[in-house]
């Protein structure tokens, strides 16, 4: 919790101004409203008395009063609505925004283990949460004790002992909401758990909707979903008998206080003290805080359910292990785009080490390839060089320079990246492409033709401004893959990894785009991450990796000739393996 109400004390210090104004406005009106009962006393004691000039002249005069105060309340209620909509809505943007800062921060293998569509919601709770808190504390807990103390002042310039008896009253009524409520928490933030899994599982089941139906997969789907959606309903289910206990409650201590008032009213008509303009008056503002303290009961479950709502996210801020620039790193120069991996060792959490001691040196401008199985630790490469993951020791330098002596920033932006599964933005063609660069019309479509995309484009319905649909739905995996290398060729990077660049391409759009990847490796260090060799054999240096160790390295002609594991994959490559 205490990450909730920092962040959110943040937003109100920022928004401090308009917050006094709602404070000034809410008092004003509150006080004013709560007084207007003295005046109906006033009225009622005038209207049983006989006829006179004077009696007329005291109702009247209270009857102005009355139209000033109620012009008061109206004008106050005005100041709060230019106060509350840039703390409510303000601190909303706000916090959308920081939500967003806090969720970029984090490490990539920190998405890896939590679904988008659960994280997507946490954030949204966290922000939306900040309304429903503000509103509750402005207009259930500080109008509430505002409105106790007023009515226990006139209770007390009233009748004393009845206020003692109201006092005591409020308090047994807020120590059952408030003590009620802080237990029931627990089950509110299980129903905030289960509902971000639901999310969780719809995300993972419409992002992957091709691989449902093409596979068949809606029935499974639908049982996913039931099963989630069926937890969320077991724990509502008990969070809101909870909830209905707490009214019933509530509503014998609101029978048992007017029970009181009306034995003491009866009371003192007995003993000849009693007063009609008495009665209106504790009536009226017994009414009045009754509805005040049992909206108050009921939205504290509305309270603390945000509470267990912005929760989850709470967690994320708690996250210490963020992508954070090392105190000695600054923004440098990749000048030549020499690469050595120096001891690294290197282990994914829970798994056995994949890296150990492993050194490997890429001279400036080189062109290498890694090849190997799955797993052999081609692709756990680059994610070293991106600085995606960290090494347990030893270090990374380019160009003599440390990796950890970079910004990630500046690190980033000079190594360029075709990855095997492009992900585009739910944006236009051009904006894929570009990624926020200042391109002109020609430079663009200069750049589309190199990557053997523009013909493709041409054809789109609104060409480079056609949406591509989420993570480029309507576009073939081939399509996409241009499009990737488009970026790329767009970039001024020293450093180029392509991973599996041309695994969606054909064979014919393969060999019309090499000379565009060669055009876009001329003069760079090159990282060519291929399952299919034929795309490697103009490489400088050809790596055989296995389970993280280079058991072979060389030319194509010189691993051919030493009939290794290189040898052995290219037969199978070449259809040795059909039995031809």
């Amino acid at each position: 919790m205490d990450i909730i109400f920092k962040e959110y004390s943040r937003v109100v210090w920022q928004k401090k101004w308009y917050f006094l104004l709602c404070i000034i406005g809410l008092t004003v009106a509150t006080g004013l409203d709560f007084y207007v009962p003295v005046l109906y006393k006033n009225i009622a004691n005038g209207l049983v008395k006989e006829y006179s000039d004077a009696t007329l002249t005291m109702l009247l005069h209270n009857l102005v009063l009355i139209a000033v105060f109620y012009a008061g309340v109206w004008l106050s209620w005005r100041v709060l609505e230019i106060g509350i909509i840039p703390v409510d809505g303000g601190g909303v943007n706000l916090l959308e925004k920081r939500c967003f800062d806090v969720l970029k921060r984090q490490k990539y293998i920190f998405f890896e283990n939590n679904f988008s569509g659960s994280l997507v919601k946490q954030a949204n709770r966290f922000s939306r949460s900040f309304e429903i808190i503000m509103d509750w504390c402005l207009f259930q807990l500080f109008q509430n004790i505002l409105a106790i103390a007023i009515a226990f002042v006139i209770f007390y310039q009233q009748q004393p002992m009845f206020a003692m008896y109201f006092l005591a009253w409020v308090f047994v009524y807020l120590l059952w909401n408030i003590s009620f409520s802080m237990w029931k928490l627990k089950f509110d933030e299980a129903v905030a758990k289960a509902d971000s899994k639901v999310g969780g599982v719809y995300s993972d089941a419409i992002s992957n909707i091709f691989i449902v139906k093409s596979f068949v997969l809606e029935n499974t789907e639908q049982q996913r979903i039931n099963l989630a959606s069926d937890r969320v309903y077991k724990r509502k289910k008990i969070a809101w008998i909870l909830m209905f206990i707490s009214f019933s409650v509530q509503g014998l201590m609101v029978f048992g206080i007017e029970l009181l008032l009306m034995y003491l009213m009866i009371d003192k008509w007995k003993l000849g003290s009693f007063q009609v303009g008495e009665f209106v008056l504790f009536q009226s503002i017994l009414l009045m805080l009754i509805q005040r303290l049992w909206e108050f009961g009921r939205n504290l479950r509305n309270f603390f359910t945000a509470l267990a709502d912005a929760a989850e996210m709470s967690e994320v801020f708690k996250n210490a292990e963020l992508e954070v620039d090392s105190p000695l790193a600054k923004v440098q120069q990749i000048t030549k785009g020499q690469i050595t991996f120096d001891k690294i060792c290197f282990a994914y959490e829970r798994y056995r080490p994949l890296f150990q001691d492993f050194s490997l040196q890429i001279a400036a401008g080189e062109k290498v390839a890694l090849v190997g199985e799955s797993g052999s630790g081609k692709t756990s490469l680059t994610r070293l060089l991106f600085r995606f993951v960290e090494p347990q020791s030893g270090t990374i330098r380019f160009d003599g320079i440390k990796s950890h002596e970079f910004t990630l920033a500046s690190l980033r932006e000079q190594i360029s990246l075709v990855p095997q599964q492009p992900e585009l933005f739910h944006r236009t063609v051009r904006e894929n492409i570009t990624l926020g660069y200042d391109v002109t019309a020609e430079e663009l479509e200069v750049i589309a033709a190199k990557a053997q995309c523009l013909e493709f484009i041409s054809q789109l319905p609104e060409q480079f401004d056609t949406q591509v649909g989420e993570r480029g739905i309507k576009l073939s995996g081939g399509e996409k893959q241009r499009i990737a290398i488009a970026r790329a060729l767009l970039e001024k990077a020293p450093i180029v990894i392509l991973d599996e660049a041309t695994s969606a391409l054909d064979s014919l759009t393969e060999r019309q785009i090499q000379l565009a990847i060669f055009d876009l490796l001329k003069n760079k260090t090159a990282i060519v991450i291929a399952h299919r060799l034929s795309t490697i054999l103009r490489m400088d240096r050809i790596i055989v990796l296995e389970q993280g160790r280079i058991i072979e390295q060389g030319t194509h002609r010189q691993l051919l000739s030493s009939q290794g594991r290189y040898y052995e994959m290219w037969q199978h490559q070449k259809g040795d393996f059909l039995g031809e």
